[in-house]
């Protein structure tokens, strides 16, 4: 790797204040700038972060795909520079997945990259988002066509700050966990698929540890994405095109429902290309077990996405993601539990099929 981050994890019995505990744990200078999720302005301030606030060091970003574009980083690189931000200082980026996104982005290209801590407050940061470097933003209805790869100075995550999730918040991160198992942990998802519904972040901490392990391992061997990092796509070539359809369409589309159906799309996939029937049955097991999360967690949000979910439509994106080659769309299989295939070429045939045998019958 170019650079390998300080990881810092706050654990749910400190006493220290919320994210502040971690801050002093770094040993460093603190940040100068902060760019935070809006939710921490309006639903649940942070004392220490109001008074950065109040000094004019905070940069509130409303969460949400919406945010990430183009037009939104030039607003936060322009209060960079109105706040005369030196290349020598240190930004911090508090917030979920898409304010991570932008927000590191923005750091990454301002001035040529200032220091740069990525502090997640979700489920999906924690274990996925707020790991590995990658920074971007949407463009032309693009999933993250427009970015780059550059690590942060320094992961800091607070479990406690878990604790407040709401239940969909919950639902997008257990589904990263889940992809993480499935392609590179057999023993994760063994542990993860015993339960019946989602439980609470509180009662994960072990699994949150090992998730965010497996896509640091794969991060660490493989930065730049030219190999084993791109197991992590899985399921996410449908994913990415559910959700720009439903961006298209006007409709709130959250990011762990999107990459559910992708992979229990993927699944059936991998499913009907391998001849060995226990792997095959694995396989269907795990489709069904995140079909079961799913419809638990948010039955009509699932419904309404299948139901306007246009197979062309869907291909149409799918043909456009940037992980594809010169030989068409480009999808992560599963050999089996823990294992992957990456660059595994999808024709639209095979797509309907697999579309058809995961989500026909919802």
């Amino acid at each position: 790797m170019s650079q390998k981050p300080t990881y810092i994890t706050v654990p749910s019995e400190s006493t220290g204040g919320l994210i502040e505990a971690g801050l002093e744990a770094v040993k460093r200078p603190q940040p100068h700038w902060y760019i935070v999720d809006k939710f921490f302005q309006q639903d649940q301030p942070i004392d220490w972060v109001s008074d950065a606030a109040n000094e004019g060091r905070v940069f509130w970003l409303q969460a949400g795909e919406a945010s990430k574009s183009l037009a939104c980083t030039e607003k936060v690189l322009d209060w960079l520079v109105k706040r005369g931000a030196k290349r020598d200082e240190i930004v911090g980026v508090i917030g979920g997945g898409s304010v991570l996104d932008l927000g590191l982005f923005a750091a990454s290209i301002y001035q040529r990259g200032l220091e740069k801590w990525s502090i997640p407050t979700t489920l999906l940061a924690t274990v996925d988002a707020g790991i590995g470097g990658k920074n971007g933003v949407n463009f032309l209805g693009l999933k993250n066509y427009i970015g780059t790869i550059i690590q942060p100075d320094v992961v800091l995550s607070d479990y406690r700050i878990l604790e407040t999730l709401n239940a969909v918040d919950v639902l997008n991160g257990w589904m990263e966990m889940i992809k993480h198992g499935l392609i590179a942990d057999s023993e994760l998802w063994q542990r993860m698929k015993s339960f019946e519904s989602i439980p609470r972040p509180q009662s994960m901490h072990a699994l949150i540890d090992a998730a965010a392990a497996v896509k640091k391992r794969l991060v660490q061997s493989d930065e730049r994405e030219k190999g084993l990092r791109k197991s992590l796509n899985f399921g996410h070539t449908v994913g990415h095109a559910l959700e720009s359809v439903a961006a298209a369409q006007k409709k709130d589309l959250p990011h762990g429902i999107a990459v559910g159906l992708g992979m229990v799309c993927s699944l059936h996939w991998s499913a009907n290309r391998t001849s060995d029937d226990t792997n095959r049955n694995d396989l269907i097991e795990a489709a069904n077990r995140i079909r079961h999360w799913l419809l638990l967690e948010a039955p009509e949000q699932v419904k309404s996405t299948l139901e306007s979910s246009e197979l062309k439509a869907l291909w149409s994106c799918m043909q456009m993601d940037k992980k594809n080659n010169a030989q068409g769309v480009q999808e992560v299989a599963l050999t089996k539990i823990g294992h992957a295939a990456w660059n595994q070429h999808l024709s639209f045939t095979e797509f309907a099929n697999s579309w058809s045998s995961a989500h026909g019958t919802l």
